[in-house]
């Protein structure tokens, strides 16, 4: 080109033709990516700042959290999947958004929030306080020290190091779980013919459809993690799909070749197991003795689900340990009958009500909980069931998807379907659909994700689906906050709640009944407020019908006038929270109340803050409140003729179960496994016997 030609070349050519010549450094758009992210966590908790909790509505944290904020985790998501279209894996890029993510939708409220939130989690917060102080489980004051795994482990964690209060540990559990939850769930999809897209985006779904809300601190959410580090070690280890057989060695039946036909010949999903040496295989396999064995201790539906998960493998024809389900539920029904004995003494129909009745179940754990909200509430109610209703129809597609392309997603297919059995065992207080959805999400995630990339291979992603990714990355944060948070108004703890609380505990030396508000006393019976986080001995939490006429005080006054001296009536903002958003109590319908209650005759206010009001009546001088209920105090003993035997019984059996499995895992060909399988035969069914005489004598 001469010199004229160039002075007369347009500007734009000249700019095109600069940028050409350059070449960019191959790392520079993993560099762009991670700066993006960057600048997304940065900006949520930059718009975190002065955020006004009191601003809530029915849509919960949403409602109140500034534009900024919402708009920050966007982008931290967009350029996550901007991550996933990059020509090859940064999985410390990737790995960083994806806990920037699980920080800013997870732990959003340890940093906004002043207290802890969540009502139950200052409960079971009280049961390790319990063991920590007395050094025992008491089943007759609750349930749950029928399992008291996690108490007794974080009480031994919290006094060997020394810790006096734990309301830092419940700030931050929920972040914590969910992080430590992520490598179990990468190992699971490592022994998976998955591509790393698939992987990561499963990670991302993950994260922003667990928005169940089980990650607070409590057994379930230490127990969830327990679960999936054992589907990581049957997956990688045990699962094997040569187990199966070669299909020309299988006489196939009508349906199998028209499957053939459909879908041609397809190839299994997942890899052979991971190459371990004798003494490792036999340490992976005590490894998951043990965490059942912890599970079983700790959570009273968990150890149910591995169970199911593992016999599902086996039924398949791809888990190696073929007779550890029935160690499994060996371990768990001698549990449950020698140990969580005042769990089901007496309370046989309220465990075995449900069984078959498919239909009460699901409405109780769907359709009753879209019922009785305010409109705006209804809206982050249904948010919930649109999430779960997209991943579950993704991970449907994904795996007609993974078919067609001759896959075989039997493993992931199994660990899909076998929750689902659950909702015809019980209605477990309405929230056995919310169980069911948390345990098929890591399957349900991962074939959602072949949706979008199905084949093993990471090819070059397709424009179409990386745009509707980025949507996703637009909407889903967005409905997580909805779904999650949508009961934030209730759930949360302001201070002062937190301070009445304290000054009940600090008037309970000769017991004290505690009235408070419900809906709904005889299902609605877990208070609105943080409780039973101490002396939970020495409190009994008592619910009352708040009046849908605020002004109709009389039947409160007679509770509390029937309860006794040392008995107080407490009325808290996040109770009435709840009476107006899930009851469609009146707006207003707390002030006019404590106003009415205030000028009530013979009441007074024991108590009063900005969020919380204490009541109780004028009693006369002397006046001394009537003893509580006798509860039984320390470890109770259910003991019959059998059970002695029945305990030999059971420790000979699982010996006798735990060798065949560990002879089957070192020594595949060894010939003890059908000589020790015939000598369990009779201790299974005398420890059967022993166990339905011990049903009948005790319930």
């Amino acid at each position: 080109m001469t010199a004229q030609a160039r002075d007369s070349a347009p500007a734009g050519g000249l700019t095109l033709g600069f940028l050409t010549a350059i070449r960019l450094p191959g790392w520079s758009p993993a560099a762009a990516v991670g700066a993006l992210a960057a600048a997304g966590f940065a900006l949520f908790f930059a718009c975190l700042r002065g955020v006004d909790l009191t601003r809530m509505n029915g849509l919960g944290l949403l409602s109140a959290l500034p534009v900024g904020a919402v708009a920050g985790v966007a982008l931290l998501a967009l350029a996550f999947m901007l991550g996933l279209a990059l020509p090859r894996a940064h999985p410390a890029g990737l790995g960083a958004a994806l806990a920037g993510l699980v920080i800013c939708l997870d732990g959003i409220t340890a940093f906004i929030e002043p207290e802890p939130r969540f009502p139950t989690t200052y409960q079971i917060a009280g049961f390790v306080e319990y063991v920590s102080r007395t050094g025992h489980t008491a089943p007759g004051l609750a349930a749950y020290f029928s399992w008291p795994g996690f108490f007794a482990l974080i009480s031994f964690v919290t006094g060997a190091a020394g810790t006096h209060s734990m309301l830092t540990l419940l700030r931050v559990w929920p972040m914590a779980i969910d992080l430590l939850c992520l490598p179990p769930l990468f190992l699971i999809m490592r022994n998976l013919r998955v591509s790393w897209r698939a992987q990561w985006l499963a990670g991302f779904l993950f994260t922003v459809g667990n928005w169940v809300g089980q990650d607070y601190f409590s057994p379930q959410a230490f127990n969830y993690l327990l679960y999936l580090v054992f589907l990581a070690i049957l997956v990688n280890w045990f699962t094997d799909p040569g187990l199966s057989g070669p299909p020309h060695v299988v006489q196939e039946s009508r349906l199998a070749r028209l499957h053939r036909r459909i879908f041609g010949i397809v190839r299994p999903g997942e890899l052979p197991p991971r190459p371990a040496s004798t003494g490792q295989r036999a340490f992976l396999l005590a490894l998951l003795i043990a965490v059942f064995t912890v599970s079983t201790a700790s959570h009273q539906l968990t150890a149910f689900f591995m169970i199911g998960a593992c016999t599902a493998l086996v039924l398949i024809r791809r888990c190696r340990l073929t007779g550890l389900p029935v160690l499994l539920g060996v371990i768990l029904a001698g549990w449950i009958s020698f140990a969580a004995v005042d769990y089901w003494s007496g309370h046989m129909s309220n465990i075995f009500g449900g069984i078959g009745d498919l239909g009460s179940n699901l409405t109780t754990s769907v359709g009753g909980r879209l019922t009785g909200s305010s409109p705006a509430h209804l809206l982050a109610l249904h948010a919930r069931v649109g999430v779960a209703a997209v991943i579950v129809g993704l991970a449907g597609l994904g795996l007609l998807r993974r078919r067609r392309r001759g896959n075989d997603d039997r493993v992931l297919l199994a660990l899909f379907c076998m929750p689902v059995l659950a909702i015809g065992l019980q209605g477990y207080g309405g929230e056995m659909a919310l169980r069911i959805y948390l345990f098929l999400l890591p399957a349900a995630c991962l074939l959602a994700a072949c949706f979008f990339f199905p084949d093993p291979q990471s090819g070059r992603p397709a424009w179409r689906s990386m745009a509707i990714l980025a949507g996703c990355a637009m909407v889903l944060p967005v409905a997580f906050f909805l779904a999650r948070y949508g009961n934030e108004a209730f759930e949360q703890v302001p201070p002062g709640e937190l301070a009445a609380a304290n000054w009940v505990y600090a008037h309970d030396a000769n017991g004290v009944r505690l009235l408070w508000l419900s809906p709904a006393p005889v299902i609605a019976n877990t208070p609105e407020m943080p409780w039973s986080y101490e002396d939970i001995s020495k409190v009994d939490y008592l619910p009352e019908l708040a009046p849908r006429d605020p002004a109709s005080v009389g039947g409160l006054v007679s509770a509390l006038r029937s309860a006794g001296p040392g008995s107080y009536l407490i009325a808290t903002r996040t109770q009435v929270a709840d009476l107006q958003q899930t009851a469609s109590y009146a707006p207003g319908w707390g002030q006019k109340f404590n106003a009415l209650m205030t000028a009530a005759p013979g009441v007074r206010v024991a108590y009063a803050d900005s969020s919380a009001v204490i009541y109780t009546l004028h009693w006369p001088p002397g006046a001394r409140p009537r003893p509580l209920a006798a509860s039984a105090a320390g470890p109770a003993r259910h003991a019959t003729p059998w059970t002695a035997d029945g305990l030999i019984v059971l420790w000979l059996l699982s010996a006798l179960l735990a060798v065949r499995e560990f002879i089957r895992v070192c020594r595949p060909a060894a010939r003890l496994i059908r000589p020790l399988t015939l000598a369990s035969l009779p201790l299974l069914v005398l420890l059967l016997g022993v166990m339905a005489l011990r049903f009948a004598a005790l319930s």
